[in-house]
């Protein structure tokens, strides 16, 4: 049986043929895609097959029940198997919640004058990994947003370049460390290894936009059930996430308490009638709904669907008004991408565009993976995103420090608060 620490094993280096799979656990789905590293397609994986189960054990970013959960995670890797005609051992695992968290950390080191070795980037890394507060939470990535070098400002990458003093500002990706090794030790009870944990934030992304959109910015907000999840990228990397501690689940949660019906009765309205668009054609349509009678029974009974849509659209609103928020309040907001991606299972609700357009008050397109075709009809839609990116997100070749540096310790360093002053400043004052 695997055990909560066979994570901190180094992965193995990719070979082509070797099978890869994901593993997506969400609040209402879990997912499973397995394919085989091929470096000659574009997205360094064939697709072999995948699976999916409806999640139990797992509500908003946390366990509740770990049988449960053991058993969907078990029955979605036997149908991507079973589909794929291949066993599989380990996992890429994509994890999200509420207390899935991003900071940023800076530090500066003195070159005297000499060129930016290899070295000196480790170093430099691991002194700005060492200010993060690892006590109870576990590092899952670590991008750099951006490098100065003297007066030089907004570097990429500083290797080869000559200078004087070296700063950079990394984007940390933490959770719980309970969190963590539970859903580990829940993931090896089904005889199943995780190679890496990647945020699902990050992966959706990585699954959902398209190289321009990484290269020169774009936000990815996954809707699920549970949280709604964004995360900026900036520069070619994930600078930013942020989550809003609602999703599809508070929508059908509305319906149910708002037409006095059960919640799978709710969710079934809100799939089929749905939309959160208010002012969308069609809204005088009558529908048919079912509501809870005096003896406890569903009944079938008319509405109108601008009814169903007055209880989804102020949901839909207050969930991007948390986001915009969010950007608003976020410490890279100077820098923070104009244009936003939708994806996830609660993106594919009519209207949902139109509502995310006019709250953020930018552009916004709706997102499916970006290897549809790899993945053909039965995955290639919204709720596969995560598990997609998951699948391709070692290919895409993001610089992740985390799984690099070491713990040096470095003279000359400025200290975590003086120096992201000066960063932000320089944000403000640049963009």
């Amino acid at each position: 049986m695997a055990r909560a620490d066979a994570r901190l094993k180094p992965a193995k280096a990719a070979r082509v043929g070797q099978a890869i799979a994901s593993l997506d656990i969400g609040s209402s789905k879990i997912t499973c895609l397995i394919g085989r590293y091929d470096p000659s397609s574009r997205s360094g994986f064939s697709f072999l097959g995948g699976g999916r189960q409806q999640s139990r054990g797992f509500n908003g970013g946390s366990i509740t029940d770990m049988e449960s959960l053991e058993r969907s995670i078990r029955l979605a890797v036997e149908d991507a198997e079973r589909q794929a005609g291949e066993q599989i051992d380990q996992v890429v695992l994509g994890i999200t919640g509420p207390k899935v968290s991003c900071e940023f950390v800076a530090t500066l080191t003195d070159l005297g004058g000499r060129e930016v070795t290899q070295k000196d980037l480790k170093k430099l890394h691991s002194v700005a990994l060492s200010k993060v507060n690892a006590k109870q939470r576990e590092i899952l990535s670590a991008h750099p947003v951006l490098y100065r070098l003297d007066d030089q400002e907004g570097i990429k990458d500083p290797l080869g370049m000559i200078g004087d003093k070296l700063s950079v500002l990394l984007s940390v990706i933490t959770a719980p460390k309970s969190l963590v090794r539970n859903l580990v030790e829940c993931v090896g009870r089904a005889h199943l290894h995780v190679d890496r944990i990647v945020p699902s934030a990050v992966a959706s992304g990585a699954g959902t936009l398209i190289d321009d959109e990484i290269e020169n910015g774009a936000v990815c907000i996954d809707m699920g059930s549970g949280v709604t999840a964004a995360c900026a990228f900036i520069n070619g990397a994930p600078a930013w996430l942020g989550l809003v501690p609602a999703g599809g689940a508070n929508v059908t949660g509305d319906i149910a308490q708002g037409i006095g019906t059960t919640f799978a009765a709710a969710e079934r309205m809100k799939t089929i009638h749905g939309t959160a668009d208010s002012k969308s054609s069609g809204l005088a349509e009558r529908i048919e709904v079912a509501r809870l009678g005096d003896d406890g029974r569903l009944n079938g009974c008319k509405m109108a669907r601008g009814e169903l849509a007055a209880i989804i659209g102020p949901r839909i609103e207050e969930t991007f008004e948390f986001a915009s928020k969010m950007f608003a309040t976020c410490e890279l907001k100077r820098i923070m991408p104009r244009r936003t991606v939708l994806t996830g299972g609660g993106s594919l609700l009519p209207g949902v565009r139109d509502v995310a357009a006019r709250v953020l008050k930018q552009p916004v397109r709706l997102g499916k993976p970006v290897e549809a075709d790899i993945l053909g009809e039965s995955h290639a839609n919204p709720v596969f995103s995560t598990a997609a990116g998951l699948l391709s997100y070692e290919f895409r070749g993001f610089t992740d420090v985390a799984r690099a540096a070491g713990t040096t310790e470095s003279r000359g360093t400025s200290g975590k608060g003086g120096l992201l002053k000066k960063v932000f400043h320089w944000l403000s004052e640049n963009f």
